[in-house]
């Protein structure tokens, strides 16, 4: 409505000042070269207004024949690269769609029309892949280097080809590559981390978690409890390293596993493998107080039954009613545990107090609100039952219970099963992935593999003699797999309940109690029965 207004405005006053000239006398007279032109204002205005139109279109046609070369080459490069970005489009989505020869044939015609740019290149490397085509991928991600603009892509491209090649060198080259251009590249932080952790550089690890944390990549509480986990794994490999040097060497490098491990503890308390090995360093210096220190503390976060164990290490030295009274005092941290019950019932054992390892244990008995007693429990109350009253017919009923009883909790990551915390899963290559849990499918290793045939539980290895003079057999303990070198998966084994037979027809009855007879029948059968005279 305005631009209609403005344009009768004008006319008007174009048209009043017509009206106003034509009504006005005057003429206008030119005289050149002898001559003499003469005629009205108005017609003399008019006359020189078409000249200058016709001067200024001559200019316009002229400026516009000598630019004409120009217009046709920028309208031919416009229409080409309008025509390589629809091929480019189109290539992208054969990619997507997981066209191979769609993606090959339009890329081929994009990099025609467009030549060169980023991605062109992008979505050659892309079609090679789709086909196969390594070595072509490879090469188009190369060309990619040149370009400071897509020599991150390219490194990326180079990194996922070095992996699915197997190549872990060329892969951390290219991550780290890429780290170095782009320090704010989420993927090349978290690849060189996971491949530094899965080659045991730790110091390398610790580094570029720094990197990653200074580039808000790793939010800080995720960073301390990797800085933990590091940590943790540099000083138990310091201490596999220095097991065996008794010397002045030795002893610094244990010295800097200690100080490696506690600043771990300090930013983890509750991280049951760095608390053990600090206590266990700390016990071999003769600190027993600040390693029991420790444990007490991780033990009011998470009791843990390796905390237990390195509890009774620390405590070696004393009298198994004094560990018993130290036990106590452990449990108390966080009475209301299952660990607690079962520490309380293992320091009643090895004091021979075997009505509080009873009571200790009786929560997890049958009608308790913890369901079925697992194996551990089992084994213990089979250990009560021969250490209280000698009664082999009901310990052996409770191992038998204990082949099909509920698991306990053991180091799970992905379905692999270690018994030991390891810093990276052997199986997957993931860092920190295991977890203390009861396992869904275990994978055990060969020479951990639990014996049916003991006949009481490793703890105490209790010794079976034949009175005619053979040797001792000892149930063997279970195997611990190195800090060095984890345990191999050696079989799958299915979750409870899982079995196609019911479970009648492949585990045998519980034995019924033989009764106060059967020390008579086992001495008519040769075999005598041995019991350790204490701890």
């Amino acid at each position: 409505m305005r631009r209609v207004l403005t344009i009768f405005l004008v006319l008007v006053l174009l048209s009043a000042g017509a009206i106003w000239l034509a009504q006005e006398p005057g003429d206008l007279v030119v005289h050149w070269r002898g001559y003499e032109i003469r005629t009205s204002f108005v017609v003399g205005a008019g006359i020189i207004a078409l000249l200058a139109g016709g001067l200024v279109y001559l200019w316009q046609m002229t400026r516009r024949l000598f630019r004409s070369p120009r217009d046709l080459y920028a309208f031919i490069a416009v229409r080409r690269e309008r025509k390589g970005y629809l091929a480019l489009t189109k290539g992208m989505v054969a990619v997507a769609a997981g066209d191979a020869r769609e993606a090959r044939l339009r890329a081929a015609q994009a990099e025609r029309l467009l030549g060169r740019p980023p991605l062109t290149m992008l979505l050659s490397a892309q079609a090679a892949q789709l086909e196969g085509d390594s070595e072509g991928a490879k090469r188009h991600f190369a060309a990619m280097l040149e370009d400071k603009d897509t020599s991150v892509i390219g490194h990326r491209g180079l990194f996922i080809q070095a992996q699915r090649a197997g190549d872990p060198v060329a892969a951390l080259f290219h991550a780290r590559a890429a780290q170095e251009e782009a320090p704010r590249t989420g993927w090349a932080g978290d690849a060189v981390f996971q491949l530094e952790t899965y080659e045991g550089d730790w110091d390398g690890a610790l580094k570029t978690l720094d990197k990653m944390v200074s580039g808000g990549l790793v939010p800080r509480d995720k960073a301390r409890r990797r800085r933990a986990v590091l940590l943790t794994a540099k000083a138990r490999e310091i201490v596999a390293e220095a097991r065996e040097d008794m010397s002045e060497s030795g002893k610094a490098r244990r010295t800097e596993a200690l100080n490696t491990v506690s600043e771990a503890v300090e930013m983890e308390p509750a991280f049951t493998p760095a608390v053990t090995l600090a206590a266990r360093l700390l016990g071999a210096e003769g600190k027993t107080r600040k390693a029991t220190r420790l444990i007490e503390r991780a033990w009011a976060f998470h009791p843990h039954p390796e905390l237990l164990d390195t509890f009774l290490t620390v405590h070696r030295d004393e009298s198994a009613f004094e560990r018993h009274r130290h036990v106590q005092a452990l449990a108390a941290q966080n009475p209301e545990h299952k660990e607690s019950r079962i520490a309380l019932a293992k320091g009643a054992i090895g004091s021979r107090d075997w009505e509080a390892a009873r009571a200790a244990l009786g929560h997890f008995l049958e009608g308790s609100a913890e369901g079925e007693p697992s194996v551990r429990i089992c084994e213990l109350m089979a250990e009560i039952e021969d250490g209280q009253f000698g009664n082999r017919g009901r310990a052996r009923e409770w191992l038998s219970r204990a082949l099909h009883a509920p698991r306990d909790e053991a180091w799970v990551s992905d379905g692999y099963v270690s018994q030991d915390w390891l810093p990276v899963c052997p199986r997957t290559g993931a860092f920190d992935a295991f977890e203390w849990k009861v396992p869904q499918s275990m994978i055990v290793p060969v020479a951990s593999a639990p014996s049916a045939a003991a006949p009481l539980p490793a703890e105490r290895e209790k010794t079976v003699r034949e009175e005619t003079g053979s040797e001792a057999e000892t149930a063997p303990a279970e195997a611990v797999p190195s800090e060095k070198e984890p345990a191999r998966p050696a079989a799958v084994m299915p979750q409870p309940g899982a079995q196609k037979k019911d479970e009648a027809d492949i585990l045998p009855p519980a034995p019924d109690d033989p009764g106060p007879g059967a020390d008579e029948e086992d001495e008519e059968a040769g075999v005598k029965w041995v019991r350790p005279l204490g701890d």
